[in-house]
Parts: C-alpha cells; structure tokens; sequence
C-alpha cells in the first residue's frame, strides 16, 4: 500500500507571548475491517503534548517519531510512502528491522505495535532558524529500576533547506536490558530542478556485540541501505516516481543478506488532497537475500520478485 490508513486528533492553543500548547493524537486503522492497527496501543502513530514557542522552538513528550524518520519523509526517493515494503522505512529508520533488534532495543522492546521507528517514553526538542538552518534532539528514558539509561533511546538530526536544494543529516542510539548499544546514522538530500525533484539517501546501523544467545543472537548485525531516485511532475495532475534501493545485512559467521529493489509509481491527482497510484516493485535477491525482510511475501529462497498494487489517498 502507498500509504497506511490513519485518523487522529490535533490543536493548538494560544497562551500569549508566541507561545502555544499543542498536542497531536493519531492512530492506524485498518480500513478493511474497521480494526485498530495496533491492539497495544490505541495511538500507535504519534502521542504527545507540549509547548511550541515561535522565537525558541518546541518541546513536546510522549510517544514521537525518531529523528531517522525525520529525515527519510523529506530525503527518501519516495518520501517513504509504500512503508510496507520500503527499505528506508523498514531497515532505514526501524519501522521493521527484524526481531533481533526490535526484541532487545528501546523503551518498549519485543511489545507489538512499539517498532524503534516511534520511541514511547520519550521528549523531543526542534528548532529551525530563518537562515534554513534547522536542529532537532530527542532522548526515550528506559524502564529499568536502578539501571538509568538501559533500553534508553537518543538522537540528533541537522538539516538545511535553501531553495532547491535540502539537506539532513541524522544519528540514533539505543540500548538494550544489559547496556549493548545499537548504533544507526543516516544522511540524505534532495535537489529540485524544475518539475523534476531527485532524492538521494545513506543509512547504516550496528549493534556493538559479538553476543550469540537464543533471545540475543548480534553477532555484531549491521545493515546497510542505499537508495537514489526522485519523481518527474510530468504535468498538473501526473507525477511520476522512480526508485532504487540496495539493502545489505551482515553477520559475523554468517552468509550475507542482500536486496535490490526497483520501485515505477505513476501518480493521477483526481484533486488537491486525491490522488490514485500503480504500484510496480521488482526485487532481486542473493542466495540468502529473501531473508532480510523487505516486506514482500516472499517463498524460503526466493531470488526475485514482483509485486503490484494500486493505492488512493485523500488528505482530510
């Protein structure tokens, strides 16, 4: 699917002196069926409240997205729609990594619906100056009694936008019951020339450890995706995507997993906040590639696959 089916709540409210509280409520549904996305938690998108001042910046608490993500919805190929089977959005900000960190890692670890791509438990400070400079940090707080920053979670991302030209650079770190870091940063611009608007990304994550359990099986994981792409506003009402991504996962001991994905996606705006899209992916796998996850369905040892879909979206 191009894009997940979401309904929440939002405001702002005014307390004078360009300062505001605001709070942002949203959830997944599953349109189908009617059915929450999440049966843990009733607000699995965002959940936070805060004050947002024009002159210094905001900050906000509760549930909100990594500073990865923050950086994909501007730089990504896609804009990291069809999160389903994107790499940005499974391997490159964690929205599906893999059981191995999304059991052991962050606030909530091995909690269905608590994906490191949102970090519960957590506050978020941003800030943009007027020069295109922009500058925002984040830190979850773990559970643990006794032991402060075990399943902690913190991030940073810097950005520039200037024209035609953004830039965003940006880092997290978590940590698992014990203290093992998992380390991930990522870079990625964009550049607009004229109708057409390319996009280009790097992200690398990797657990710090040799540690070979059934419950903690690191082997010093590191997973690493490229991507290159951009779309073409062929006219008013038709866009264009192309997309490219390259998605490896190593191990010590272990064979390497590695993926290639080729994303065509042309767009028809029915009108301003409606558009349809055909979805056309192809992949091309490794011996052991099929076992990275992309999120396509695939059979044990598949070499390749193709996968189509049409999607329609409407912004309330």
């Amino acid at each position: 699917m191009w894009l997940p089916s979401l309904w929440g709540i939002k405001g702002q409210e005014d307390l004078g002196g360009g300062l505001s509280a605001i709070f942002n409520l949203a959830s997944t549904i599953i349109v189908n069926t009617g059915a929450q996305g999440s049966t843990q938690k009733l607000f699995d998108r965002n959940a936070y409240v805060g004050l947002a001042s024009s002159q210094w910046g905001t900050l906000t608490f509760g549930r909100h997205v990594n500073t990865l993500a923050e950086l994909f919805y501007v730089t990504d190929p896609l804009y990291a729609n069809n999160s389903a089977t994107n790499m940005n959005v499974r391997l490159g900000y964690l929205g599906g990594p893999g059981t191995t960190i999304q059991n052991n890692f962050g606030p909530n670890p091995g909690v269905a619906g608590a994906s490191l791509d949102r970090v519960d438990n957590s506050m978020k400070y941003q800030f943009k100056a007027s020069n295109g400079l922009s500058a925002m940090a984040m830190y979850a707080f773990g559970g643990n009694a006794g032991m402060f920053s075990n399943n902690s979670a913190a991030g940073a991302m810097l950005g520039y936008d200037g024209g035609a030209a953004t830039l965003r650079a940006s880092y997290m770190q978590y940590k698992d019951s014990i203290g093992t870091p998992f380390r991930a940063f990522a870079g990625g611009a964009a550049y607009k020339l004229g109708s057409v608007t390319l996009r280009a990304t790097y992200t690398q994550n990797k657990i710090d450890s040799r540690l070979n359990t059934v419950a903690m099986p690191y082997r010093n994981m590191k997973t690493e995706v490229y991507s290159a792409g951009g779309d073409w506003l062929v006219t008013p009402t038709i866009d264009v995507f192309l997309a490219y991504y390259h998605g490896k996962r190593s191990q010590d001991g272990l064979p390497d997993q590695v993926a290639n994905k080729f994303y065509f996606v042309p767009s028809y705006f029915l009108s301003k906040r409606t558009t349809v899209q055909a979805v056309t992916v192809y992949e091309r796998f490794n011996a052991t590639g099929a076992s990275l996850d992309t999120g396509t369905p695939l059979v044990a040892g598949a070499r390749s696959s193709v996968y189509l879909g049409a999607g329609l979206t409407h912004s309330f």
